[in-house]
């Protein structure tokens, strides 16, 4: 393992480069790239994607209604008729683009970011936040809300990405080490 713990300009500190190469070796992820280009690519992404989650958010969709509800008399009676009304708990039209959402953010910032479990955790993170920040943008305006239930999807959503990430990770290491 290359650079893993390691110092190796004599300086007595491990080196950004050495941690980044260290962390893809132990994290399976050894075709990360490395060079500013490729990051610069992935953070491109990761921007333009949360770019168009927020766009998403906040244009006026007339058939969901505030709080991210089903409307347009897609609910007859207001009965939870059809495959929303089986589940235990109550689960919104916009519930599943939620969790799709922030899971392929954080995907996408885990790339972005690197370094390991810290990385993931932290790419987790900031989907949770940017999904906090987005409900608090929604709150002022007219055709939207700030609604718990769909912030505390987007963290579920994240979770998910961190978790999918993570496993993928770790089959990822152990067919390289085969």
């Amino acid at each position: 393992m290359i650079g893993l713990d390691r110092d190796t300009d004599g300086d007595d500190e491990r080196d950004d480069d050495d941690e980044r190469d260290g962390d893809a070796e132990r994290d399976g992820d050894a075709e990360r790239d490395t060079d500013a280009d490729g990051r610069s690519d992935r953070w491109t992404g990761t921007a333009a994607f949360g770019l168009a989650l927020l766009v998403a958010s906040l244009i006026p969709v007339s058939w969901v209604a505030p709080g991210g509800g089903a409307g347009g008399g897609s609910d007859v009676g207001g009965t939870g008729a059809g495959i929303v009304g089986a589940f235990p708990v109550e689960v919104g039209f916009t519930d599943p683009f939620h969790l799709v959402g922030y899971a392929v953010l954080t995907v996408l910032a885990s790339r972005a970011i690197g370094r390991g479990r810290r990385g993931l955790l932290l790419a987790a993170a900031a989907a949770v936040a940017f999904g906090f920040g987005i409900e608090l943008v929604q709150a002022p305006i007219p055709w939207r809300s700030f609604a718990w239930g769909d912030a505390a999807v987007n963290a579920l959503g994240a979770g998910i990405g961190a978790g999918g990430q993570a496993l993928w990770r770790s089959r990822s290491a152990e067919r390289g080490s085969r």
